[in-house]
């Protein structure tokens, strides 16, 4: 007998199944569902997962809806082809037709992957509380329910006895929330500094190579750093709602994007950036937060949040300087702790893969609840 062929292909015991409804499925869903396809087999064998996609909601190619489990091959043939997925008379899929996805699908856990709406969180965050009030546990990849929402959302899921995880809304797959979580117990996080716009990281760049602003901005659209439309990063909205989002969760408060004191870079001219490289310095987009006057090894007492701030503004930075060092994609998060110092995570031009995983790593942790 082989007995190496036989271990390989010998199934573990006690392999939970995770039914998974997809709400929107841009390249962040297909990206899961390619990992999913990949790696299914690993899952099943380290993890004793399997996971099942019984529906998926598109916001302009239709919906699928298969107790048996969707064919994921199939459906990322199907949109690559450009067809609809079907399920309604046309290609959008109203947000009350996702209502009722979520509500009556079988499933046992939403993942929420919709566009961000930064003003309202809407419709995400109606999407997250039907979950949590059906009985799912959500995985969210939109930074908006965290940022806007997240006091309330985690008080529903805790009242519900479930999971709402968000570790790919910040700094794609690094694991941000799950370190504060599991590995910064007994002491408090203070505050942070980071840079966490890629778009601007990259215009800031070009700038520095003698570029103007309005062509930095076309390079960073050819290169894929930018949207036709730039200017929720360019004003600093994209950064103003992921220091909400970090805020609301490592440092406990309750603000809203429009609570953090916001300065694009609109305003910063090639010959701001030029002066700043004579000097030994750069000039980046760093957000901020944490509360005043305190300092590494205090403990914060009650909180204090009349002494909280959150601020997101170009400043300059030294070019030695781990901020000095960051460019393009990457992102960089420093975390100010009581008991531990300054904590630095680095993420290195993350691609779609390292979001998904992100979303990935929050439903083995779902599976290993059920």
């Amino acid at each position: 007998m082989n007995t190496t062929s036989h271990m390989q292909h010998q199934q573990p015991k006690d392999v939970r199944e995770v039914r998974l409804n997809l709400i929107g499925f841009g390249n962040v869903g297909k990206a899961l569902a390619r990992i999913l396809l990949d790696k299914g087999d690993e899952f099943r064998m380290s993890n004793r997962a399997v996971f099942k996609v019984t529906a998926i909601a598109t916001g302009r190619h239709g919906y699928v809806v298969d107790p048996h489990g969707v064919d994921l091959a199939r459906i990322l043939s199907i949109l690559a082809s450009g067809e609809p997925l079907g399920g309604c008379s046309g290609r959008q899929v109203h947000p009350e037709a996702v209502l009722n996805i979520i509500k009556n699908a079988p499933g046992d856990a939403v993942v929420e992957m919709t566009p961000l709406n930064h003003e309202t969180g809407e419709p995400a965050i109606s999407y997250v509380k039907a979950a949590l009030a059906a009985g799912k546990h959500v995985v969210s990849a939109n930074k908006g329910p965290v940022a806007l929402a997240y006091s309330d959302l985690a008080c529903l899921a805790a009242r519900h006895g479930l999971q709402f995880l968000f570790e790919s809304t910040v700094m794609d797959g690094a694991p941000i929330f799950n370190m504060a979580r599991y590995c910064l117990r007994g002491t408090r996080i203070l505050g942070f500094k980071a840079i966490l716009n890629s778009t601007t990281n990259f215009i800031l760049g070009e700038m520095e190579k003698g570029c103007s602003f309005h062509d930095s901005i076309i390079e960073a659209q050819n290169e894929g750093f930018a949207e036709a439309d730039s200017s929720m990063d360019i004003d600093g909205w994209d950064a103003a709602v992921k220091t909400a989002a970090l805020s609301n969760v490592l440092l406990g408060v309750k603000i809203t994007p429009r609570d953090v004191k916001r300065t694009g870079i609109r305003d910063v001219k090639q010959p701001d950036v030029a002066k700043a490289l004579e000097e030994g310095k750069r000039i980046k987009l760093v957000a901020e937060a944490g509360f005043g006057g305190l300092e590494a090894g205090q403990e914060l007492s009650g909180g204090c949040p009349d002494t909280f701030y959150a601020v997101v503004r170009p400043v300059y930075v030294d070019k030695a300087s781990i901020f000095g060092q960051v460019n393009g994609a990457t992102s960089c998060l420093v975390l100010k702790t009581g008991l531990m110092g300054d904590i630095t995570l680095i993420e290195h031009a993350p691609t779609l893969t390292q979001t998904a995983y992100g979303v990935l790593n929050d439903l083995l942790e779902i599976a290993d609840e059920i």
